[in-house]
């Protein structure tokens, strides 16, 4: 039986095509990128990429309009900067070569993500070492970083 144009369409952004893979639950497909850089989307079987989980994505990412797009399906990731409120999907940050990274430390991952304007200015910081990339709950109305 052939499948039908569009099933494999990722739930977590608008982009066609690509490496998806299934949700843990079987219901749905998911770009392998995304999974990775979707801060609350997690693989059950983190070698082998598989078991796509979207569970733990809180309803304020779901429908959120990406400002690159303009599109409101799959979920958007804020500009870690803080008090910025633009927000885009995972595909479209990396298809306008924005800064997204992933670090790992004591078993989780934190995921930066920055606009175009604060990409070129975390560019710039991240020449002089200085600065690290935190969780944004972690950052104060002041923008300096709680223990």
């Amino acid at each position: 039986m052939a499948e039908e144009k569009g099933d494999f369409d990722c739930c977590l952004c608008p982009q066609k095509g690509g490496a998806v893979k299934p949700t843990s639950d079987n219901s749905k497909w998911a770009h392998i990128i995304c999974g990775l850089l979707v801060p609350e989307v997690f693989f059950r079987d983190p070698e082998g990429r598989e078991g796509i989980d979207c569970s733990r994505v809180p309803e304020k990412r779901k429908g959120v309009e990406c400002y690159l797009c303009g599109s409101k399906r799959g979920c958007g990731i804020e500009c870690s900067q803080p008090k910025c409120a633009l927000a885009f999907h995972v595909s479209c940050g990396l298809e306008k070569d924005l800064s997204i990274e992933l670090k790992e430390a004591n078993g989780l991952g934190i995921v930066a993500a920055f606009c175009e304007d604060h990409t070129q200015l975390w560019k710039k910081q991240e020449l002089t070492g200085k600065f690290k990339i935190v969780p944004r709950e972690k950052v104060c109305s002041n923008n300096k970083i709680r223990g």
